[in-house]
């Protein structure tokens, strides 16, 4: 989707996720799951997410647009045209 501010630039979908890992450590002090280099970081006991922020960017002008993702029934995520105020039209195509 091309940027409707510098029309040079593509909109891309940013997911900014941040999560607290957790790993079970054994009695001798060591992380239970381990390899040759040390703990094996995606073997985890648990794991919770602690923040997510999500931004459609130009990837030219590097303006930020208020956007809403909604799933429609097929469960494809799409960005509304309500979502993006633009002066050209913007497409409702999907993204994933």
């Amino acid at each position: 989707m091309k940027c409707p501010e510098c029309n040079n630039g593509k909109l891309i979908l940013k997911d900014i996720v941040v999560y607290e890992y957790l790993y079970d450590i054994r009695e001798d002090g060591k992380v239970k799951w381990t390899n040759n280099e040390g703990y094996t970081s995606y073997l985890f006991m648990d794991r919770k997410q602690k923040d997510f922020k999500q931004s459609v960017q130009c990837n030219h002008c590097q303006k930020i647009f208020d956007h809403i993702i909604e799933r429609n029934p097929n469960m494809d995520m799409v960005i509304l045209k309500k979502a993006i105020h633009a002066n050209s039209s913007v497409s409702n195509d999907l993204l994933v």
